[in-house]
């Protein structure tokens, strides 16, 4: 604060003191590029990197055992066979099946939550553009109303979304699916990374508040929160990439649900 304005842009404040304005309102948003999907397609056993069979030696025939040797054989060819088959058949224990109910909810879920992230962080970082352009067409004495108007509505939006993030947390939780399956390997990460996002909202009005004490800066609210608080966004971005290669490793073979993934792990 001073007694005189220093640079265009300071405001005059009750007090009869002038102040600097934020920090980084003049500088544009960053756009967040959007994460691509990794690349993890499903396991497929190939039998053409295996080692050929080893030649099984010939059993000595011998005229006092014929009923032995024929069992022997027999045993022995039954073996060969089925070892060529389970070699050739991909193992689909780590697949989900196209007409598993459980898998296609669990899907679901994910569809209808990420959607729900998506609305919120639009909305969030729409409102802040529109405080920093109407703060920045504001004179100086409607500055600081303007500055308590955009954080009592971000602290309201911040609120309502932790309100969504637990109810779909709740939602997951109900599921009843069986230890161990896929549905509910799944949704053990999509916890994990709602979590993650609660830890977020938990802190961003923190950091906005923080951002705008924070004379030295001249980041947007945006570079400013990926400065001091770069935990928050990598979080996120780590747990929503184990929840993609998972749903990519586990659909099912026939490539039903492919497109869907596809929208879940863009889209976010």
């Amino acid at each position: 604060m001073s007694d005189v304005p220093h640079s265009p842009g300071w405001w005059k404040a009750g007090d009869g003191r002038w102040y600097p304005p934020p920090p980084g309102l003049t500088d544009e948003i960053p756009s967040r590029a959007p994460t691509p999907a990794p690349d993890h397609p499903p396991y497929q056993f190939d039998p053409s990197s295996q080692g050929p069979l080893a030649p099984v030696p010939r059993p000595q025939r011998s005229p006092r055992r014929p009923l032995f040797v024929a069992i022997l054989a027999i045993f022995v060819i039954g073996a060969l066979l089925f070892g060529i088959g389970v070699s050739i058949v991909p193992d689909s224990s780590t697949t989900a099946k196209a007409n598993d109910a459980e898998y296609q909810m669990a899907i679901e879920d994910l569809l209808d939550s990420e959607l729900t992230n998506l609305i919120f962080i639009e909305t969030f970082w729409d409102s802040y553009g529109r405080f920093r352009e109407e703060w920045i067409a504001s004179p100086d004495t409607e500055r600081p109303a303007v500055t308590e108007r955009w954080l009592v509505e971000i602290d309201s939006e911040v609120a309502q979304f932790q309100l969504d993030l637990e109810q779909i947390q709740n939602d997951y939780a109900a599921r009843d699916y069986p230890d161990g399956s896929i549905p509910d390997s799944v949704r053990d990460l999509a916890m994990i990374h709602y979590n993650a996002w609660q830890r977020w909202a938990d802190e961003i009005l923190t950091v906005a508040n923080e951002w705008l004490q924070d004379r030295t800066s001249t980041l947007s609210l945006y570079g400013y929160a990926t400065e001091v608080r770069p935990e928050l966004d990598t979080n996120i971005e780590t747990t929503f990439n184990d929840l993609c290669a998972t749903l990519r490793a586990t659909q099912p073979t026939d490539g039903s649900y492919i497109l869907t993934i596809d929208d879940i792990c863009t889209d976010s």
